[in-house]
């Protein structure tokens, strides 16, 4: 009997020690109010649906296919596949792996992965459109990593393309 109390309370406690803690789950990061603001732009509209297909349009010149596309929530989601890494890369790969031994390890492919969002604002007449991109690396040894990608150009691109198509949509040009 003793034996089998003895088994509960060490099980009870390996699994307790095994369990997640969930207290900073939600909690946002340092960079959130930053990151919002480079990928959040309102824009002074009443046609949804006109403002998604701008947004759509925008994304297809740059080279992105579009996944899902789901008007009534506001949703639009887009890959486009690139090549990764050059040559200095592969180059030092391949020289440190001949120097030191094992195998070199340089960037081949790349994913690009588009998200917007249109939420309709809360304090203005019109929508906001909210952006993010990310990419999937992909290595010559079958693993990958995923980045986000924040660089302010890249946003900054994508807004003032879409507010230009913005602009000749709503002017039927």
């Amino acid at each position: 009997m003793r034996k089998t109390y003895l088994f509960i309370l060490i099980t009870t406690i390996f699994l307790n020690a095994c369990t997640m803690s969930y207290g900073n789950f939600y909690k946002l990061d340092s960079q959130y109010l930053e990151r919002r603001q480079l990928e959040t732009k309102f824009f002074e509209t009443n046609d949804e649906l006109k403002m998604l297909d701008a947004s759509i349009q925008v994304l297809q010149d740059l080279g992105y296919n579009i996944s899902e596309s789901n008007t009534n929530l506001g949703i639009i989601t887009g890959t486009k596949d690139r090549e990764a890494g050059n040559i200095g890369q592969k180059v030092g790969a391949i020289f440190g792996a001949a120097l030191f031994g094992g195998t070199p390890v340089y960037d081949i492919s790349q994913t690009i992965f588009v998200t917007l969002v249109s939420s309709k604002s809360n304090t203005k007449n019109g929508y906001n459109i909210r952006v993010e991109f990310a990419t999937i690396i992909y290595n010559n040894v079958g693993s990958y990593r995923v980045e986000r990608r924040l660089e302010p150009e890249i946003y900054k691109e994508f807004f003032e393309k879409l507010s230009q198509s913005v602009f000749l949509t709503a002017n039927d040009i």
